[in-house]
């Protein structure tokens, strides 16, 4: 056998086809598994709009992922914003004092947290911590045949199981943000001054002279956005899931990847639009 340059090979041919085949399988499989992921998504928008006016409405449900959904993201969210907070108070006095206006530290790192850093960075950190978790409870009822048993019983798992995890999510994630917030403002007032001895009341001073309401406004909107998609498409990728423990586990990947990659486009179509339109300068 002669390789591609007409020169004698010294790998058998029956290695050669089986190296082949087997690096062409993994990659057609890989293909039919996005693709399915990519249809599970999109099939669960059309789900969540058809039975969410529909009665009953799981009041119940809501309510109570509403506090899980609370109780799970506070914590990785205010130690996202104490991080967030000083890693901005460091780039704006850092570059302050290289550049001579330290005292606009506060107004530099104030209007980038609350602008998009906590919004883009909070929403990635939900989707890791809730979204898988969407993700892996849907996936082990379909699994283990809890959908069916509600279906069974005259029960529509999207209206028992996914409508009040996304509802939640969407109520409860701009909470969160807020959390996370005050987190990164109190982080950055801080450190600000243990690092480059600016006073507080000379960062908020100047940080009070850049930031409009507005700011705010357009930045829970759009976590409240990013909390819609993520929680839908992680929802939907474990109800359609199909598969073992191992099928779940790469689903629950899956549901990170994608959502991470919803968020940054979600977060760059906003800011686009954001800067045509003028929403935060109204």
């Amino acid at each position: 056998m002669q390789n591609e340059k007409g020169q004698p090979s010294l790998t058998p041919p029956g290695i050669v086809t089986t190296i082949r085949a087997s690096m062409s399988r993994p990659e057609s499989e890989a293909a039919r598994e996005w693709r399915h992921a990519g249809a599970s998504t999109a099939s669960m928008y059309g789900n969540f709009f058809f039975w969410l006016f529909r009665e009953p409405f799981p009041v119940r449900q809501l309510g109570q992922q509403f506090v899980r959904v609370m109780l799970e993201g506070v914590g990785i969210l205010a130690v996202a914003g104490i991080v967030e907070g000083a890693m901005f108070a460091w780039l704006a006095g850092w570059y302050g004092t290289k550049f001579s206006v330290v005292n606009w530290a506060g107004a530099a790192s104030l209007y980038l947290l609350l602008s998009a850093a906590t919004t883009l960075i909070g929403a990635m950190m939900f989707a890791a911590k809730l979204g898988t978790a969407f993700t892996v409870e849907i996936g082990s009822m379909q699994m283990s045949g809890q959908l069916d048993a509600l279906r069974l019983m005259a029960v529509e798992p999207t209206q028992y199981i996914v409508i009040p995890r996304v509802l939640a999510s969407i109520l409860a994630f701009p909470l969160l943000k807020a959390v996370s917030d005050m987190c990164a403002i109190v982080a950055a007032i801080v450190l600000s001054r243990l690092w480059f001895d600016i006073s507080v009341p000379i960062f908020l001073q100047h940080a009070l002279l850049v930031l409009k309401h507005t700011i705010l406004t357009t930045s829970y909107i759009r976590s409240a956005l990013h909390a819609f998609f993520i929680s839908v498409n992680a929802c939907g990728l474990g109800f359609n899931f199909e598969g073992g423990a191992i099928e779940l586990g790469r689903t629950t990947t899956k549901s990170v990847v994608i959502n991470f990659i919803c968020v940054l486009v979600i977060d760059t179509v906003y800011g686009v639009m954001d800067s045509v339109f003028g929403w935060s300068t109204l």
